[in-house]
């Protein structure tokens, strides 16, 4: 018979309490690292007059690898632009796996205390806390289970600058790090929010630009000038009817239809003066598959519809920056990922990321995140039990190499 005090005993170590101990533990580790993650100012400086670069944040998820006894290094691409990079030598050290979250967020305007955490319910708030932020505590945290426990493959966490603009992270990824690791890593597993599905497929996008040139003139005396801005009429007409004809194109599985759409026009000096010139730019939103050669007989049609208007205008017409769609198939890699989340849904995702990049350079590379709500948005945030899942999910994964 037991006395009073095994009785007690017994329930404290029980396994039920044990496991309800891992588990608050682990939700408090991830929330530390997140907290601390939101606090820092990362606002990508290209997006917004309140942002600075990211040097900062870069520091402290260096510091955190350091503390671990991982080795780890902050990469300065420009200025105070940086990457931080970790790796983790496994029992296989050329078995690599290719971690990655972006370290940069969009703008705080409008927003009420954005750079600190607040817990509701499920909800964790914060600039940052859903698109990546949440991604790179998770990686935080397979790096502080791993650092004591065997690990069966080798483990690279990158956390990456400027994803939300440019990509000039991971541009300067690709090109100096990756090249420096002891072997291509056979997947790369990019942290965007995804609802806990596995993102095999995003679309890429490209920007077009056309300036109109006229001839200023007085606005009471038309017939000196010529109107640059009326032209614009027929650019636009064109690019809705390229629009409808890709919404009647058969649609991919996982994303859908390709779309584009307007996103800046400028003209003019003043109303009482013929404009002497005028600007459009669009964006083109692009499907896996889809080629160079559409999107410039696209462009073709734009300007010569921009050509055939009345006037004697002239035209100008270029792609300003593109970046690349990106699936890959579910192979016996990605099955593996599916079985760990719990066979999760596949998916596609309508934005792009810098897994595109990681793609292009010969690793196969998917999106796999938490849930949550607000990306850009004011009210942002993230589920914590799914964070915890991904985090789960991400372990299971991992130890199954073994």
């Amino acid at each position: 018979m037991y006395n009073s005090v095994e009785v007690v005993a017994s329930i404290f170590h029980s396994p039920v309490s044990l496991g309800l101990d891992r588990s608050k533990k682990l939700q408090d580790q991830l929330i530390q690292y997140l907290t601390k993650l939101v606090h820092i100012n990362s606002v990508n400086p290209d997006l917004s007059t309140e942002g600075q670069q990211e040097r900062e944040i870069a520091e402290y998820v260096s510091r955190h690898f350091h503390q671990l006894g991982i080795p780890t290094q902050v990469h300065t691409i420009n200025g105070d632009r940086c990457n931080t990079t970790a790796f983790l030598k496994g029992a296989n050290p050329e078995k690599i796996l290719l971690m990655n979250g972006h370290l940069d967020t969009v703008g705080i305007e409008d927003m009420t205390d954005p750079f600190n955490l607040r817990k509701d319910g499920d909800k964790l708030y914060g600039r940052g806390t859903y698109d990546m932020l949440a991604g790179c505590a998770v990686q935080m945290g397979l790096a502080a289970y791993f650092k004591d426990q065997p690990c069966p493959i080798s483990l690279a966490f990158t956390f990456v600058a400027d994803e939300e603009s440019l990509s000039m992270g991971m541009e300067h990824l690709v090109e100096h790090y990756l090249p420096s690791l002891p072997a291509k890593p056979f997947l790369g597993i990019f942290m965007e929010p995804t609802e806990e599905s596995i993102g095999i497929s995003n679309k890429g996008y490209a920007w077009f630009e056309i300036e109109i040139e006229g001839l200023a003139a007085h606005g009471s005396r038309p017939e000196e000038g010529i109107n640059a801005i009326f032209p614009l009429a027929a650019a636009l007409q064109e690019l809705e009817i390229i629009n409808q004809e890709l919404a009647q194109e058969k649609p991919h599985p996982y994303l859908g239809h390709a779309t584009l759409h307007p996103g800046l026009i400028s003209g003019g000096t003043g109303q009482s003066v013929i404009a002497a010139m005028s600007k459009l730019n669009w964006e083109r939103r692009i499907l896996p598959g889809e080629s160079q050669d559409k999107l410039d007989t696209e462009l073709k049609r734009v300007i010569s519809a921009i050509e055939n208007a009345n006037g004697d205008h002239t035209v100008k017409a270029r792609q300003t920056f593109n970046r690349p769609p990106n699936e890959i198939p579910k192979d016996d890699l990605v099955v593996k990922l599916k079985k760990a989340a719990g066979n999760t849904n596949y998916n596609g995702m309508s934005y792009w990321a810098d897994s595109a990049l990681a793609s292009q350079a010969g690793i196969p590379s998917i999106l796999f995140g938490p849930a949550g709500h607000g990306a850009h948005a004011v009210d942002e945030w993230v589920s914590l039990a799914s964070l915890v899942n991904c985090y789960e999910s991400m372990k299971r994964f991992i130890l199954d190499f073994d």
